[in-house]
């Protein structure tokens, strides 16, 4: 995607918040979040549901921690590293479910054609400021414009080899994913005005 397309305009109409992009970032954007979803569901298929703790809660658990690197990554967004791994697997699944949820949030929010992204309820702006972050951590690792985390460097061969030649355009795309989130975050969030008491 060319530099010139990294668009994108939030405003507020009424109640909801209206995003203009570009449709090529639309279609960009779609494309990024649906294998970002893909990779959240591979992971939670994982998951041991016959374990004895998972049978007695009724939800599966992560036995053993994740190696792909992106998604290590984006997980530590979230589930602090200095956690022990056994506390670390036992939130993993609320966190990728949580992660997932959104995905689809800002999936059906994103339109099949055209440039024009509606907000209308809380849940889609809080969607909206969770999941573009966390895939934009997972394009920023796997496209290596961001190292892989500490720990991961022997599972790099599983990522896609980097292309050099699509760095600078890479980075581009990771600090346009920011600006996105950041001024929704400015629109839906406006600084509180000083009383006049």
């Amino acid at each position: 995607m060319d530099v010139v397309h990294l668009t994108v305009c939030w405003d507020r109409a009424g109640d909801e918040l209206i995003g203009v992009f570009s449709p090529h970032a639309v279609a960009w954007l779609r494309r990024q979040m649906t294998g970002y979803s893909e990779l959240l569901e591979w992971r939670y298929t994982k998951y041991a549901t016959d374990d004895p703790t998972a049978e007695a809660i009724g939800v599966p658990l992560a036995s053993s921690a994740d190696e792909y690197p992106p998604l290590v990554a984006a997980l530590r967004e979230i589930i602090p590293d200095e956690e022990p791994e056994p506390v670390r697997l036992w939130w993993e699944p609320d966190v990728v479910r949580f992660l997932y949820a959104g995905t689809q949030v800002v999936l059906d929010s994103l339109p099949e054609t055209g440039g024009v992204v509606v907000l209308r309820e809380r849940h889609q702006i809080e969607a909206w400021q969770a999941a573009v972050p966390n895939m934009r951590v997972v394009f920023a690792v796997a496209t290596g414009i961001w190292p892989v985390p500490a720990g991961t460097e022997p599972h790099r061969h599983t990522m896609p080899r980097a292309d050099p030649g699509r760095f600078e355009q890479d980075r581009d795309l990771t600090e346009w994913l920011r600006r996105v989130v950041a001024s929704l975050t400015d629109i839906a969030e406006p600084a509180s005005t000083p009383s006049t008491d």
